[in-house]
């Protein structure tokens, strides 16, 4: 008598919420994968000394620091002030001041023998795939997005409603499944969108730059929740239960209006022309999903608390980031803005980072205290006290047009001087206002500018605030001996060479500076696109006043052409260094200008890539 085996019932599939976690365990891996190949990168950087000082948040000067020689101004009241040691470099001449070029007292940076002492560098996965990185960098037609992005994102997409509708959609579909997946993806979206996130601080990469992905996957959790609310509106009409359906879930309408809520103002129009009314939307949707989300089904408590405690984490964080002080706002005409200063805040942030600023004066309006606005410090960080912490504010908006206002309503005016040769300053005027500073943010990340053998840096408009605290960090690294740095060239694009009247006696601080070392060269190439008012014609006359590192030329730069000069400039260092480690190209500035210098950066041939070391770009 034979015997037959026992029916067995056959094993059943994950349930949705294991689907979703796999996902969620799929997503971050990748992200962990990222952190690992960037891990000899924040491996280099924190070898270095600057960068293992804090920038979790501003410092004062010490009692020590305070009676340090302050760092050159850039304004017409530091005459008396520019420089490292008691010559100044600029003499007065009356009521004028002359572009004076002084390499009269030569010194050596201190040694940089030892391994210890300068910084070392690690190549980019951008650098180390160059070739296909070139690709990857080219617009996408006309979607505001980059070829490497798309792929990127068709290919998170793909997985998505793949996990969606696999084995879901026939015979029947079951609407749950896209529920939470799209619940899922709540930690992720909260973490990209936080200031302080786990995300950018893997990955060494500021939040502005994950902005990106933050709206994508933002698109990709209102596909999954209207896919999970469609499905069951079908089968509730299907099933003629569509009353007693939809009434027996307020807090999954209150999530899902939440999610539409920020869908739809969003979207670029409504966000880039009334963005007040896109951040005030975002915390009332993000609220409303949160809480929704609590109530909706079992677990979702879960996927809750997860999601608020990234918001939380955030905040806290935003609030230790926070300074309230009295800062000195400047209306500078010649260059359109404001200028923002706060002299006790000298330390916590590195060059190329930027702060979040709200106002709180009665010179403003009565709601701007809640509106912040992003500005890139144009100063660098000195431990040893200095200038402090300084921004400049473009005339862009509104709020940027009541604060020069502000500034320009001032009592209070400084002596007009000049900074070139016949050519006089308005005077200055300035009062205090009582500002929110949140920072620092942003900046090169794993990059440290002092550890390649050349930098070009471009900068259009107000965006030479980057430029500024990029150079004078460099020069400052090379000063202590922490820098491999050989070869500077600074490019500004303007619209109007009166903006040269405030700036040049910064920028000629750096040609002395430089010139007082021997083994790292500075050039300016200035570049103005505007027609020349009569005002000026003297003052480009007297161009030849200036020094030979410091040349004014009118029209555009050819970027290609002077960035392929550079490189070929950077290979020569070879034969003054063992070895090169690379050049370095920085870009602030409109986003056309962005563009231009990432075509030029991603024109350089491979060999000439190979041959200095390789090339990053920051921007």
């Amino acid at each position: 008598m034979s015997s037959h085996p026992p029916s067995q019932t056959p094993p059943k599939g994950p349930t949705n919420e294991e689907i979703a976690m796999y996902m969620n365990i799929a997503i971050w891996g990748c992200v962990g994968l990222l952190a690992l190949a960037n891990l000899p990168r924040a491996w280099a950087r924190y070898r270095h000394p600057t960068a293992r000082r804090s920038t979790l948040r501003f410092k004062t000067a010490s009692k020590k620091a305070k009676q340090a020689h302050p760092l050159p101004r850039t304004d017409s009241t530091a005459a008396n002030s520019v420089g490292h040691d008691d010559v100044s470099p600029i003499k007065d001449k009356g009521e004028s001041y002359a572009f004076e070029f002084s390499p009269t007292s030569p010194i050596d940076a201190p040694s940089t023998s030892q391994p210890s002492s300068v910084p070392a560098r690690a190549h980019s996965l951008a650098a180390r795939f160059h070739r296909a990185n070139r690709y990857l960098h080219r617009p996408f037609f006309n979607t505001g997005y980059t070829i490497g992005q798309s792929i990127a994102f068709s290919i998170y997409s793909t997985f998505i409603v793949f996990g969606c509708f696999y084995r879901n959609f026939l015979p029947t579909f079951m609407p749950r499944r896209p529920g939470s997946i799209a619940i899922g993806q709540f930690p992720l979206i909260f973490a990209l969108g936080a200031k302080n996130n786990i995300v950018g601080f893997l990955l060494g990469v500021g939040y502005e730059k994950l902005n990106v992905w933050h709206r994508w996957v933002g698109k990709m959790i209102f596909f999954g929740s209207l896919a999970h609310v469609v499905g069951w509106l079908v089968r509730w009409t299907i099933s003629g239960k569509l009353v007693a359906g939809t009434a027996g879930h307020p807090e999954g309408w209150a999530m899902f209006g939440g999610v539409c809520f920020l869908a739809i103002l969003s979207l670029p129009p409504i966000r880039k022309s009334y963005y007040r009314v896109f951040w005030h939307a975002h915390w009332i949707g993000y609220l409303s999903m949160i809480i929704g989300l609590g109530f909706h089904y079992d677990d979702g408590w879960k996927w809750a608390v997860i999601a608020g405690a990234m918001l939380v984490f955030d905040h806290i964080c935003r609030l230790f980031k926070t300074t309230f002080a009295y800062a000195t706002i400047t209306a500078i005409p010649e260059l359109g803005c404001t200028r923002i200063e706060v002299p006790h805040l000298t330390r916590g942030w590195r060059a190329g980072q930027h702060v979040r600023v709200r106002t709180v004066s009665s010179l403003m309006g009565p709601l701007d205290a809640l509106e912040v606005h992003p500005l890139t410090i144009a100063t660098v960080s000195e431990g040893d006290g200095g200038e402090g912490l300084t921004l400049y504010a473009k005339n862009a908006g509104d709020w940027t047009n009541r604060l020069y206002e502000a500034a320009k309503g001032a009592q209070k005016e400084l002596e007009g001087g000049s900074t070139e040769k016949g050519l006089r300053t308005a005077p200055e005027q300035s009062t205090k206002m009582r500002m929110v500073i949140e920072g620092p943010y942003g900046g090169p990340g794993h990059d440290v500018f002092s550890s390649f053998s050349s930098a070009f840096i471009v900068c259009g408009g107000s965006g030479i605030t980057f430029g500024l605290s990029s150079v004078d960090e460099i020069l400052r690294e090379a000063e202590a001996g922490l820098a491999k740095t050989r070869l500077v060239q600074f490019v500004w694009i303007i619209q109007d060479p009166g903006c040269l009247t405030h700036m040049m006696l910064v920028l000629q601080t750096f040609v002395n500076r430089a010139t007082r070392l021997r083994n790292i060269k500075v050039n300016i190439d200035i570049f103005y696109t505007r027609a020349i008012p009569l005002s000026m014609a003297q003052t480009l006359e007297d161009a030849s006043s200036l020094p030979e590192s410091v040349t004014l030329n009118p029209g555009r730069p050819k970027l290609g052409n002077m960035l392929e000069s550079f490189i070929d400039r950077t290979r020569e260092l070879e034969e003054s260094s063992n070895n090169l480690h690379g050049a370095v190209v920085g870009c602030c500035g409109p986003a056309s200008l962005g563009e231009s210098v990432k075509r030029a950066t991603m024109g350089v041939k491979g060999s000439k890539r190979s041959a200095v070391g390789g090339v990053e770009l920051v921007e």
